[in-house]
């Protein structure tokens, strides 16, 4: 019954179902074809492939730097850059919806610039908030696309696009009310601090989410502008995404349209938001019948899987890396300079 118990366990029944996912995939395409598609790239188109995504990489944390600067802290881009970086290993190998590193993000702008809990937890939740919003919407929109398209995806549409414009509705609505200068979670402390004992881990918490929320709710009342600046800045980084995922395409001798290409890509994204480690399986089988039901050859599919996740994995690990590092590098504390309102 024990061993039973232990099978039965979530992270278990995760492995149950990314094994033969991914063994599917592989073994549904034959390996010589996979192999002559990546063979189509050059060195050179290579080159190319990697320094977009170097862009796409110093890119992720203009928010972020955007909206502490707006709050008053003026740090250096290259320091958010690593430390998003480090967030994003965390978060690439936690099962889920790449989430998990959040918290490294604030625990290093305590330790390494010594910003207030507030701030640092404000200012990566608004960064994340603003995230989940556009990567929503793009979901949605290609699933809208996809209806458009009438392929021969046999995908339950509606239901999804209904999924998708909840959670993007979610954010949107509690970041509008936080624009009115109104802080639900500190009225749902302050409703419910009977309950706890004070003192106590869930007081301690509510205490540091309402003092992080009455900063992003000052930010936004003061200065709205950022999350206008956000929204453009996250716009800016889609369209390069999507410009590297289509260019990449047509290395491989496949040129698409650019609604074809929202398409496969919003394949792509789905599969990063099943609780798989790094979308292991789910990447590979969705890219696979998306790129089948455009009528394109499933090792296109396998060959845009495989490149993805040696770019993720070289990405994720050095971020383990760097986070690693830099958790145990003894911190100055020095104060971060203010940035100019």
């Amino acid at each position: 019954m024990s061993a039973l118990r232990r099978l039965v366990k979530p992270r278990y029944l995760v492995w149950l179902l990314v094994l033969p996912l991914t063994l599917w995939a592989l073994w549904s395409v034959p390996a010589g074809g996979i192999i002559a598609t990546l063979n189509r790239l050059s060195v050179g188109q290579l080159a190319v492939i990697v320094i977009i995504n170097i862009v796409i990489v110093f890119l992720f944390s203009s928010r972020w730097w955007l909206l502490l600067r707006m709050h008053g802290y003026r740090l250096p881009y290259l320091s958010l850059v690593g430390y998003r970086l480090s967030a994003f290993g965390v978060s690439y190998f936690t099962p889920g919806p790449q989430v998990g590193g959040e918290p490294l993000q604030v625990h290093l702008l305590r330790e390494r610039h010594a910003l207030p809990t507030p701030v640092a937890i404000a200012s990566v939740s608004l960064d994340k908030l603003v995230e989940l919003m556009t990567n929503f919407t793009f979901v949605a929109a290609g699933l809208l696309l996809i209806l458009r398209m009438g392929t021969s995806a046999q995908l339950p549409l509606y239901p999804m696009i209904l999924g998708f414009s909840l959670l993007l509705i979610i954010p949107a609505v509690y970041l509008a009310v936080l624009w009115t200068g109104k802080r639900p979670l500190s009225y749902l402390r302050s409703v419910h601090s009977r309950r706890f004992h004070q003192g106590s881990i869930i007081q301690s918490a509510l205490r540091v989410a309402s003092a992080a929320e009455q900063d992003m709710a000052l930010l936004l009342s003061r200065k709205p502008a950022a999350l206008f600046l956000s929204l453009l800045l996250s716009l800016l980084i889609w369209v390069c995404i999507l410009l590297e995922y289509r260019l990449t395409l047509s290395f491989l001798d496949q040129p698409v349209s650019w609604s074809a290409a929202v398409y496969l890509l919003t394949a792509a994204r789905i599969a990063f938001l099943l609780p798989s480690p790094g979308a292991l399986g789910t990447l590979e089988v969705g890219q696979v019948l998306a790129m089948e039901s455009l009528g394109l050859s499933p090792a296109l599919g396998i060959s845009m899987s495989l490149l993805i996740r040696a770019r993720d994995l070289a990405l994720g690990g050095f971020g383990l890396w760097l986070g690693a590092y830099l958790t145990q590098q003894r911190s100055t504390k020095s104060l971060p300079s203010q940035a100019g309102d």
